[in-house]
């Protein structure tokens, strides 16, 4: 594949010019077009030059790095943060971003997450991932018909029997004539991830996970689902899969 078109955004100097070494380097596969100090320079560098992958420093005085995910709704680049702080990482989670470098940035860190984005690229060229990636709505038939819904605003499903009630981001749920093994057939893999024999969650939802119970998952409206002792390995690895690894 083509080498990878990159930007970096750091309001520090020093630290703009380690990690642009560091990826010349040892991450061959990078070009770095462009290096920002501001969220407002990434903004306009973003949108004349379109880079394919964003290293994305958090803190910064003017706006901070998710103050520029926020002005693409439609992000169509891939993001890694690098901050010198762990305490943003179920916020980075729901931002969708793949990565979150620790400053002092480690080479294999790096190395790992420029793999990642590697694999990433190659993958979206197959036609197989193109389809998943279209896949943003949900059919949820009910007796009146059938309801379109925008499958990020899944929240979390539970199974009832041979049923399976789907709980909606904005309060309302629906019961649905299907297992719930149905749904986990269907669904996004990298976004919904079954955490119990009964329950199945979607990632962009999760506010924190609890060490208590044997493991519970707090969604964003406050509820907490179990996680089997069977299911934690899978419940991680999902969560590392679709975002971020705290690194210590």
């Amino acid at each position: 594949m083509d080498r990878i078109t990159a930007l970096v955004v750091d309001d520090e100097f020093s630290s703009r010019e380690n990690l642009t070494t560091l990826l010349s380097k040892n991450c061959p596969s990078v070009d770095v077009i462009g290096v920002v100090h501001s969220v407002k320079t990434a903004e306009k560098f973003i949108n004349t030059y379109a880079p394919q992958l964003v290293f994305l420093d958090i803190m910064m005085p003017e706006a901070d790095g998710f103050a520029l995910l926020e002005k693409f709704s439609n992000r169509n680049f891939i993001v890694i943060f690098v901050s010198a702080s762990l305490d943003y990482g179920i916020r980075a989670v729901k931002a969708g971003v793949l990565d979150y470098l620790l400053k002092p940035i480690s080479i294999p860190d790096l190395k790992n997450a420029v793999q990642r984005v590697e694999t990433i690229l190659q993958e979206t060229q197959k036609p197989a991932f193109n389809d998943n990636l279209k896949q943003s709505k949900i059919a949820l038939a009910h007796s009146g018909g059938f309801t379109l819904e925008d499958i990020e605003n899944v929240m979390r499903l539970q199974a009832d029997d041979n049923y399976t009630h789907v709980f909606m981001k904005d309060g309302s749920r629906y019961l649905i004539c299907r297992p719930l093994g149905d749904f986990e057939k269907s669904l996004p893999k990298e976004q919904f991830v079954r955490v119990h024999k009964t329950h199945m969650i979607n990632i962009r939802h999760l506010k924190n996970f609890l060490n208590e119970d044997g493991g519970l998952a707090v969604l964003n409206d406050g509820y907490k689902v179990p996680i089997s002792k069977r299911k934690s390995a899978l419940f991680m690895e999902a969560i590392r899969k679709f975002s971020v690894m705290l690194r210590s």
